[in-house]
């Protein structure tokens, strides 16, 4: 890996966590992640969904990759 191959990693919070400790996971190279966006993630116990809380120029605790960005969910329009 030379300097340029910068390897963004994500600060994730799981949603049953009541403290403010994070995780980091890798932002693979072909995915646009924001703070505030959900992301899902492999944990021990299969996929889950989890926020970013942080957005981080590297990490040396990150080992495992974001796999996708939740879409938002679009409204079926208004209702009468």
């Amino acid at each position: 890996m030379t300097g340029t191959d910068l390897l963004y990693v994500a600060a994730i919070k799981f949603k049953w966590q009541k403290d403010e400790k994070t995780y980091d996971y890798f932002i693979p190279a072909d995915l646009t992640v924001k703070i505030g966006d959900k992301v899902v993630v492999e944990t021990t116990r299969g996929e889950t969904t989890v926020e970013v809380m942080n957005i981080k120029a590297g990490s040396d605790k990150a080992q495992k990759s974001i796999l996708r960005v939740v879409e938002p969910e679009v409204a079926n329009g208004e209702q009468a």
